[in-house]
């Protein structure tokens, strides 16, 4: 299956920020779908996708940006056809799992998928460089029984069962209360639990008893259910009727089989289906990051793994250098404080004279840095010329034992002109980066208004960067120069001199450095370099979410997700990140807090700042913000 370059990045999908990673998930599930689609094709085995897969064909044309897997469904007899194929038609790299066929399996659904985290070339090459484990959930659909009062018998069995099973799942295993609800189950099921081998699998084989003990001839044609769901005190029943002859619907672009009726079965399964609801919980999400350790070793160990940041409060800190604007600016001030010790001891001839032939070297010496800097004829150094030529008679004066008061004020005058003229001429410079062109609406409106500012210059520079491998090396790379737009100027990366220029502030849109399992800049604009080349280093993110409250159970995915793209080391290493709303701003401070340490949270508060986003037509101020945190 074909997908364009651009699906496999970072992306923000109805308010909720999907990671590259998490995409590279949807392909090679979407692959093995194909596969069970060929497989059941072949066969003319019935199936179609069910739940959040159908639920996000229906409202979203794919994936529901929160999901992590395929959801398809089976009817009982459909689904012992297919397991008895499947096994001889997947490839390889694949497997097949239920309840019937392995004695240690120990959930109700099939799946098809991996066998295991993998780097093999072929494999990463046909599955999108998805490494890790993943797998499409089968649900089987059972008959109800055709006397209602052997479903309710069904129903009180699953209810007895159900109760062991959560003190299992809550690990309450110890205990008279335990051994008490495992004999419930033997007296009143008729079954035996070996006690010397594991016990879930046990249970999960039970389930599966009961869950089918009405197919064939014992139960109806007519209506079949989802039996697992009665252990949550709901029923999911699907009429026939509404499920055959099956309709196809569009699902990231390929058409799958779908129920009859799309609507009403999501109806009967989620309600009002066309809100969209985060609930579900965020335990064992995203599915793929129970599998890093096994990922892990198969790199090499640790040193190898650099695609989750290891924080270290040494990234906090930032040491700054002046650049050579700043040094002329210190050496004009110097003057100032010069002038100022001079008008205190204003007959003291002998220090007056050693002062003002200091001043002269001085002012000689910015004029001639301006020069190499902005070239000749700039207003700054006719004023400093100024400056020297009464220096030179204040000089005279205190030779002649006079004092020089008059001339050393007119010193002061024409030093404030000076450094008046010299902020519009010499002006502060800042390098926006940029990577990604179709994020640049997310920077256009600051850039703009930065602009505006005179004592500023802004600069525009795009940067290289590069698509990963499935092992996490660089793949391809680009440079999107010319898809920026044209009325604007940009600087050549390659020619830009870093060390030499020492930029006032160096504003990045990517805050991932290593640690992005799909992409990276080139590592020389990684933000713990970009760092040592300025004193203000800043990051504006690229997207807008929506808002995401700490410690609501709707947003547990979400929170969960800001480890992709909040807990990383551009957030560490800026001195400021501006982020979308007060809101938003108490959420990052949490879960950074959370991430490196109590004893951090003081310095997430003074970096994180509230500023809007230009994405929400809040340009101006976000530059308000952005100027008010600058720093010299």
């Amino acid at each position: 299956m074909e997908f364009r370059r651009d699906f496999f990045e970072d992306e923000v999908r109805n308010g909720y920020y999907v990671p590259g990673i998490m995409k590279r998930c949807w392909a090679a599930s979407l692959e093995i779908l194909l596969e069970l689609d060929r497989i059941c094709k072949k066969y003319d085995i019935p199936y179609y996708i069910d739940y959040g897969t159908l639920l996000g064909a229906k409202r979203n044309g794919g994936f529901i940006p929160w999901d992590d897997d395929i959801d398809i469904s089976m009817n009982r007899e459909d689904f012992n056809r297919f397991r008895e194929v499947v096994e001889e038609e997947i490839p390889p790299e694949l497997y097949f799992n239920c309840v019937e066929k392995s004695k240690d399996y120990a959930f109700i659904i099939g799946c098809l998928g991996f066998h295991e985290v993998s780097l093999d070339e072929n494999r990463l090459g046909r599955y999108h460089e998805f490494p890790f484990l993943v797998s499409i959930d089968i649900c089987i659909n059972d008959s109800i029984a055709k006397d209602q009062e052997l479903e309710n018998v069904r129903e009180s069995e699953l209810v007895i069962l159900g109760q062991l099973m959560l003190k299992v799942l809550n690990n309450e295993r110890s205990g008279k209360n335990f051994e008490k609800s495992m004999r419930l189950v033997e007296t009143n099921l008729k079954v035996h639990f070996n006690r010397k081998e594991k016990l879930e699998p046990q249970i999960y084989r039970l389930l599966n008893r009961i869950c089918k003990e009405y197919e064939g001839d014992k139960g109806r044609k007519d209506l079949y259910a989802w039996i697992p769901q009665i252990l949550q005190a709901s029923h999911l029943n699907y009429p026939q009727e509404e499920v055959f002859p099956l309709s196809t619907i569009q699902f990231e672009g390929i058409e799958f089989p779908a129920p009859k009726n799309v609507d009403k079965m999501l109806r009967i399964e989620y309600g009002d289906y066309e809100k969209p609801s985060k609930s579900g919980g965020s335990h064992g999400y995203p599915c793929f990051s129970k599998y890093e350790k096994d990922f892990i070793a198969l790199v090499g160990g640790e040193d190898k793994w650099h695609f989750r940041y290891r924080f270290k409060k040494e990234d906090l800190q930032h040491e700054k250098q002046e650049n050579v604007r700043d040094m002329v600016f210190s050496l004009l001030r110097a003057l100032g404080l010069q002038e100022e010790a001079m008008m205190a001891r204003k007959n003291d001839y002998s220090f007056l004279q050693e002062s003002l032939a200091n001043g002269q070297d001085t002012a000689l010496a910015i004029g001639n840095t301006i020069e190499q800097r902005l070239g000749e004829g700039t207003e700054s150094v006719k004023l400093l010329s100024q400056y020297c030529e009464a220096v030179f008679h204040a000089y005279e004066k205190a030779k002649q034992g006079n004092s020089p008061e008059e001339e050393i004020k007119k010193l002061g005058e024409i030093r404030r002109e000076c450094e008046t003229a010299l902020s519009k001429e010499w002006k502060k410079t800042m390098l926006i980066l940029l990577d990604k062109a179709k994020n640049f609406p997310s920077i256009e409106g600051f850039y703009k208004k930065m602009q505006e500012q005179e004592d500023w210059e802004v600069l525009l520079m795009p940067i290289p960067y590069f698509t990963r491998k499935g092992s996490g090396e660089f793949s391809e790379e680009f440079i999107d120069t010319e898809a920026f737009p044209k009325e604007y100027s940009y600087v050549d990366y390659k020619s830009f001199a870093f060390d030499t220029v020492l930029p006032d502030c160096i504003v990045m849109n990517s805050p991932y450095d290593s640690c992005n399992m799909v992409y990276s800049i080139d590592p020389f604009f990684y933000s713990e370099n970009m760092k040592k080349y300025t004193k203000n280093l800043f990051y504006i993110p690229w997207f807008v979410t929506d808002e995401i409250i700490w410690g609501a159970e709707e947003d547990e995915k979400a929170v969960v997700i800001m480890d992709y793209y909040a807990c990383q080391p551009g957030l560490a290493h800026a001195d400021h990140s501006f982020v979308q709303s007060e809101e938003i701003r108490k959420t990052y401070i949490e879960k950074l807090t959370a991430f490196a340490g109590e004893e951090s949270r003081e310095q997430w508060e003074k970096k994180i700042v509230a500023a809007g986003s230009c994405l929400l037509g809040q340009a101006e101020e976000l530059t308000k913000q952005v100027l008010a945190c600058m720093e010299g």
